[in-house]
């Protein structure tokens, strides 16, 4: 039933991700069995990414959706992290081996709504090579968010840590 009531997950990464300057491993990985069609979607600048996301529900009102794709263009792997958690929403996509991680500025806040099975956000401000130190990374562009999870599992997913 929590799925179906609306919460608004608002929180400002300006803190450091609300944990004194940590941020979300990026090597959590999703169910070996992904949906048959993509159901993310992460729009950074002017690139769309679809991904295939397996979400998870660690507990209530909070949901954490992984995922592979392929960059528009090159065809490179790409993974995203999509967290929704009360306190620290956050957003990445990581493109090939780590090469690029693109993730929300700490200078805006996140905001990601959850309802009707679904996670979205828009007007985050995304960057590359975020420095948490110097609270500093390289402007990418404006971008959203939208996750569609028709069936969730328990916990985290494998390889996850905050």
């Amino acid at each position: 039933m929590w799925r179906t009531v609306a919460l608004v997950v608002a929180a400002s990464i300006l803190a450091g991700c609300s944990r004194g300057g940590t941020k979300p491993s990026l090597e959590a990985t999703a169910s070996s069995v992904p949906p048959q069609v993509p159901n993310g979607t992460i729009v950074i600048g002017e690139v769309t990414y679809e991904f295939m996301m397996t979400c998870y529900a660690p507990g209530a009102g909070s949901v954490v959706a992984v995922g592979a794709g392929t960059e528009p263009g090159t065809a490179r792997p790409t993974r995203a992290l999509v967290q929704a958690f009360f306190r620290d929403p956050y957003v990445a996509v990581t493109v090939g081996d780590n090469e690029t991680v693109y993730e929300p500025s700490l200078a805006e806040p996140v905001e990601l709504y959850y309802q009707d099975d679904a996670v979205r956000g828009g007007g985050i401000q995304f960057v590359r090579n975020l420095d948490l130190s110097s609270r500093q990374g390289e402007a990418v562009g404006v971008g959203s968010v939208v996750v569609r999870c028709a069936e969730y599992r328990s916990g985290l997913p494998p390889g996850y840590r905050d």
